[in-house]
């Protein structure tokens, strides 16, 4: 039981990238976020984590339809809230929990930086996109791996230089805000956390 009581704990400021609802933005001043909501708001209690365009951020105040947060300068500095484009809609997911199926991947909700989408190809079946990103970025990143790109579990397609494709289908579309995505438009990364271990165990051998 112990065992389930640790497990739980850990995955409890854990997300999957399943987003459960697009939240509208109604306020952000200076450090303060103010977002209308419905479903995220089910369940959820002042000091629980919730996953912002993949932002992990802690609830501070809650009403009827909506949910406040407070932005630190790390977060600001690290996601597309320190950027100067305008932001009116934000995917959002409450934090996992021990009986929830994880559909995606889990993702911490630390973003390790931004992406730009580059080119948007308009095909059959689906949408590919182009993002450019920074090399640490991409260092981190694999073919057919995970990454969590606005908080949403997504497959990566393929990778050239400091650019990655990915595929985005209707359903992802109609869900999540990168059904809304435009040429240039920033949005937070977020890398597979077991690529990352595997990374850092893999650099520490080379070393010894």
């Amino acid at each position: 039981m112990k065992i389930f009581y640790l497990l739980e704990k850990l995955i409890y400021k854990m997300f999957t990238g399943i987003v459960e609802e697009i939240g509208k933005i109604r306020k952000i001043k200076e450090n303060d976020l103010v977002i209308d909501c419905k479903k995220v708001i089910e369940g959820s209690n002042i000091g629980d984590s919730i996953s912002v365009s993949g932002i992990c951020l802690t609830i501070t105040s809650i009403t009827d339809d909506s949910l406040h947060f407070q932005l630190t300068e790390e977060t600001r500095s690290k996601t597309f809230f320190g950027s100067e484009q305008e932001k009116s809609m934000v995917n959002l997911e409450r934090a996992a929990t021990f009986d929830k199926r994880i559909g995606g991947h889990l993702l911490e909700g630390h973003i390790e930086g931004t992406a730009i989408c580059k080119k948007i190809s308009i095909l059959k079946n689906s949408n590919e996109v182009i993002f450019e990103a920074e090399k640490i970025i991409i260092d981190n990143i694999v073919e057919k791996g995970y990454i969590g790109i606005d908080g949403t579990s997504i497959t990566i397609v393929s990778i050239e230089n400091n650019q990655f494709a990915i595929s985005l289908i209707p359903h992802t579309m109609d869900i999540t805000t990168l059904g809304h995505l435009t040429k240039n438009q920033i949005v937070n990364i977020e890398t597979d956390i077991n690529a990352r271990y595997i990374r850092k165990y893999v650099e520490q051998i080379m070393k010894n």
